[in-house]
C-alpha cells in the first residue's frame, strides 16, 4: 500500500481546482452567512464527485502521457490556486514585502510548477479513493473558509483533508492553503522557505525549488519513454 504523504494528499485540492470555476457567487452582493455555506458546500460536492470520476477514469492515461496531464493542470488548476497568497504565506509578510516585483513573479511561477509536481505525485499514488465534502466553515465577514473533505478507502482508514478558501473580490473562491491532521502545507513548509532565504538568499530559493522540479519531470518524461514527447512541458 502506497503512503499518502502531503504531497499526494495535495492531489485532492489539485484536481477539485479544475471546477472551481462553478464556485463563482451569482451575485454580486455578498450572501447571508448560512446562504454562503449552503451554496460553497453544494458546489464542492458537485465538484468532488467530479474529481473522483477524473481520477478514476483517465490516471492511466495521464501517467502514460505527462504532457496531457501537464497541461490539464496547468491549464484548469494553476489560475483557480491563489498562488501569490500561498507564496507570501510561505515567506512571511517581510520577506515577501522586500522582494521587488519581478522576485516574486518568478518566486510565484516556481511555486505554481511546485504545485504541479504535487500533482504528479499525488496522481501516482492514487488507489481508488472517493472525496466527498464532510463540513463547510465560513467566517463571519464571509472572506475566509475551510472546505473539510473526507477521503473514503476500502483499504485504508478515512482522511480528512481541509481546504482554506478565499473569496475574491468578483466572490469566487480560490484554494490557499490544505490542512491533513491539523497540519497545513504551509506551516510544514514556510520554515525551510525562510531559512534558506534568510542565511542563503532570494537565488538560493529559487534554484532550490526549481532543482527539485526539474529532477522530477526529468525522470516522469524518461519514464514515459515517448520521445514524441520532448520539447513539450514539462518534458
Amino acid at each position: 500500500m502506497k503512503d499518502w504523504g502531503l504531497g499526494r494528499l495535495f492531489i485532492v485540492a489539485m484536481m477539485s481546482l479544475v471546477m472551481l470555476p462553478l464556485c463563482a457567487a451569482q451575485k454580486e452582493s455578498v450572501p447571508a452567512p448560512e446562504d454562503s455555506k449552503a451554496i460553497v458546500h453544494a458546489q464542492f460536492d458537485a465538484l468532488f464527485t467530479s474529481v473522483t470520476h477524473q481520477l478514476t477514469n483517465n490516471q492511466e492515461m495521464y501517467l502514460s502521457n505527462p504532457v496531457a496531464y501537464y497541461d490539464f493542470i496547468a491549464s484548469t488548476v494553476i489560475n483557480l490556486w491563489d498562488s501569490s497568497s500561498t507564496t507570501r504565506a510561505l515567506l512571511g509578510k517581510s520577506h515577501y514585502t522586500k522582494l521587488s516585483d519581478q522576485q516574486r513573479l518568478s518566486l510565484i511561477a516556481t511555486v505554481d510548477q511546485t504545485l504541479v509536481r504535487y500533482a504528479f505525485e499525488g496522481l501516482e499514488s492514487y488507489g481508488g479513493q472517493a472525496f466527498r465534502v464532510a463540513d463547510v466553515v465560513v467566517n463571519e465577514k464571509q472572506g475566509m473558509g475551510w472546505v473539510q473533505v473526507l477521503m473514503e478507502s476500502p483499504i485504508i482508514p478515512d482522511i480528512n483533508l481541509d481546504i482554506l478558501i478565499k473569496r475574491t473580490e468578483a466572490n469566487v473562491w480560490q484554494a490557499v492553503d490544505i490542512r491533513v491532521k491539523g497540519i497545513t502545507y504551509v506551516a510544514i513548509k514556510k520554515h525551510k522557505y525562510r531559512d534558506i532565504l534568510e542565511e542563503q538568499g532570494f537565488n538560493a530559493l529559487m534554484d532550490n525549488l526549481t532543482d527539485k522540479n526539474t529532477d522530477f519531470f526529468k525522470t516522469v518524461c524518461a519514464g514515459a519513454n515517448n520521445p514524441e514527447l520532448e520539447g513539450s512541458a514539462p518534458c
